[in-house]
């Protein structure tokens, strides 16, 4: 395991598990990119589902980062999602991002909160960023530090 955003430990058993780590209030959430919104959480889609999260267009190439302190427990494509990051933190939160160009973590890594996680697409592609209690979707803007 490594800790993204923080120097390399000579022994990765010093690194906190999961449940060590301080709960985030989570008014320490922090958006993953900068950019427009084109969706906003709980607006109804083209699909007549409603968001469970926030879409956002960030400028190309723009890096994404992790929204919070946590592990990484999945990295990779998901099937018309792109490449996903999901990211479990302490206190039964996780949070989801879809639509990345290219993931630079992988399962097992911690990352704190404003870790690079990697980068989106072309102008014009979307980042989507859920955030989840316990597994039911909540707004990310009522949780932003």
């Amino acid at each position: 395991n490594a800790v993204i955003g923080v120097a390399p430990s000579q022994d990765d058993a010093s690194l906190p598990e999961l449940e060590e780590m301080p709960e985030a209030a989570f008014g320490d959430f922090q958006l993953p990119v900068q950019g427009r919104t084109l969706t906003g959480f709980g607006e109804q889609r083209s699909s007549g589902l409603r968001s469970r999260g926030l879409e956002l267009s960030p400028p190309s190439g723009a890096q994404i980062v992790a929204p919070a302190t946590g592990r990484i427990v999945f990295s990779g494509p998901y099937e018309g999602f792109g490449r996903i990051v999901i990211i479990e933190h302490p206190g039964s939160w996780s949070s989801l991002l879809t639509g990345l160009a290219n993931a630079s973590v992988q399962v097992g890594d911690t990352v704190i909160a404003g870790s690079p996680l990697g980068v989106a697409g072309d102008t014009g592609s979307a980042i989507g960023s859920e955030l989840r209690k316990e597994g039911e979707p909540v707004n990310p803007l009522d949780y932003l530090r």
